[in-house]
């Protein structure tokens, strides 16, 4: 999920949604969650494709993760 920091949608519904779906919890403890949230600095809902230079690379790389959850080890 991605929203703007000045966007409509309030952080903490972005943020019950994100935990909804798994995301929230430590990663390193826990493993990563296959959820993604963003919060794009100075940017609006709409502002965000303005903001593709930003935005592609991030959906880019959530698309080709071979979304590995394990915890990493040291």
């Amino acid at each position: 999920m991605a929203i703007g920091d000045a966007d409509g949608i309030q952080y903490e519904h972005a943020l019950a949604l994100f935990r909804a779906l798994g995301g929230g919890k430590m990663g390193d403890i826990h493993g990563l969650p296959k959820s993604r949230l963003a919060i794009l600095p100075g940017t609006t809902h709409i502002g965000m494709m303005y903001r593709m230079d930003w935005l592609v690379p991030m959906i880019d790389d959530f698309l080709n993760s071979d979304l590995k959850t394990t915890a990493p080890t040291f």
